[in-house]
């Protein structure tokens, strides 16, 4: 499986990855220059060049040198080894720089590869070259910041052709070939120890910048849907001791008085926060009114953080929804649309906003089950000529 791209966009444009690799080409270059010097012209300087690209090997024991878990993640064995890394980073090196930002994510993936190259030789002393390390770290993040992202990969074994795979079944697959390879497989000269390195090193780093906030959360990353999980779980629990999922309906020493924990209901705000709150709303309302919606989605995402079920204005909400939609962030589109069909359930956008998260789900999300129940509901309803020629369409695709 080769991966091609994916469907995350990217706010500004990419820098860091693109001279990364643009960096490892040119190590490799120089590598190959100075070894053709030293083969057929016998010059010095290609001996010296060799002995300056020796000592950055990272290597075990006596010729271990700190500046080595740094410099051997820019060479490489050959033209294949750097192509395999080039394309990994690529496809995912561009998504990350985004959430990071350019240093932090420069600083991110040099200490990716230091640790998952420290960790390889504690388990085999051997020498080591590449950026196996430091990719396995971003795709570590990617996985913990975009895991419903769908993935372009090209298979050519069996069936070939292109086809989309959420992020984490592609970079869960190859956790997976390194843990076989690396427990089942003898020597190969592949480092696993030093992907699996830097996919531990990568998901743990970008789950600590989430928890402490360091980093804006997003709905579908994988710190929030786990805290999700939890209060889904937390909710059922609650539901299989009383009956009941509403605290207030509880008696005896069950009973919990705070208001704020009954589901459908409002956390009760000091009058400071409740001032907070309407300030942050006016700034989303102002930034969609005078169009900056990119803007206004990302302060509409960062209140939903904090705020879960916080809804903007009906024209505020649907604007920032579609603009979300528009730009790939379907998996907050979809969040969006959703708030907007709880409050506004008697809105006459309804069936055009149904209409799109079908859409979303069907092609995007890959969720075909909700997409179905989405045009069920639309089965009835009045749509104009290209909205019933697109349920139709989706209807068919679905089966």
């Amino acid at each position: 499986m080769l991966p091609l791209g994916t469907d995350r966009p990217t706010a500004r444009p990419t820098l860091v990855t693109y001279i990364l690799i643009v960096v490892n080409c040119a190590a490799l270059f120089a590598q190959e220059l100075a070894l053709i010097s030293e083969r057929d012209n016998g010059e010095p300087s290609g001996g010296y060049l060799m002995r300056v690209f020796d000592a950055m090997v990272l290597t075990p024991a006596d010729g271990f040198h700190w500046w080595q878990l740094f410099t051997y993640q820019f060479l490489h064995a050959g033209w294949g080894h750097l192509l395999g890394n080039a394309v990994f980073l690529f496809v995912f090196g561009p998504s990350v720089e985004d959430r990071f930002r350019r240093l932090p994510f420069l600083a991110f993936y040099l200490a990716g590869g230091a640790a998952a190259g420290a960790l390889q030789l504690l388990f085999d002393p051997a020498r080591v070259v590449g950026a196996s390390g430091s990719i396995a770290a971003v795709g570590g993040a990617f996985l913990v910041l975009f895991p419903l992202t769908h993935v372009r990969v090209l298979f050519f074994i069996g069936v070939i052709g292109v086809y989309a795979m959420p992020a984490w079944w592609f970079i869960g697959f190859a956790i997976a070939k390194d843990m076989f390879f690396h427990g089942f497989a003898g020597p190969n000269g592949v480092a696993h120890v030093a992907h699996l390195g830097g996919y531990g090193f990568g998901a743990a780093v970008p789950l600590l910048l989430l928890w402490a906030k360091l980093i804006p959360r997003e709905p579908f990353d994988l710190f929030s849907i786990g805290r999700q999980a939890h209060r889904r779980r937390q909710f059922r629990e609650l539901t299989s001791r009383s009956g009941t999922p509403w605290r207030g309906e509880l008696s005896g020493r069950e009973r919990v008085v705070r208001k704020a924990d009954q589901p459908g209901k409002k956390a009760a705000l000091s009058p400071e926060a409740e001032a907070a709150l309407a300030r942050r709303r006016s700034i989303i309302t102002r930034l969609a009114s005078e169009n900056r919606l990119d803007e206004a989605g990302e302060h509409y995402l960062k209140l939903l953080d904090e705020h879960h079920d916080e809804v903007m204005g009906r024209a505020t909400q649907l604007a920032i929804a579609n603009h979300l939609a528009a730009v790939g962030r379907h998996q907050a589109a979809c969040v969006a649309y959703d708030l907007f069909l709880q409050k506004f359930p008697r809105d006459a956008e309804l069936p055009q906003v149904k209409l799109l998260l079908a859409l979303i789900h069907a092609r995007y999300l890959n969720d075909p089950v909700r997409a179905k129940s989405l045009l069920a509901e639309l089965e009835n309803t009045r749509l104009d000529e290209q909205a019933r020629t697109l349920a139709e369409t989706l209807r068919n695709e679905l089966g």
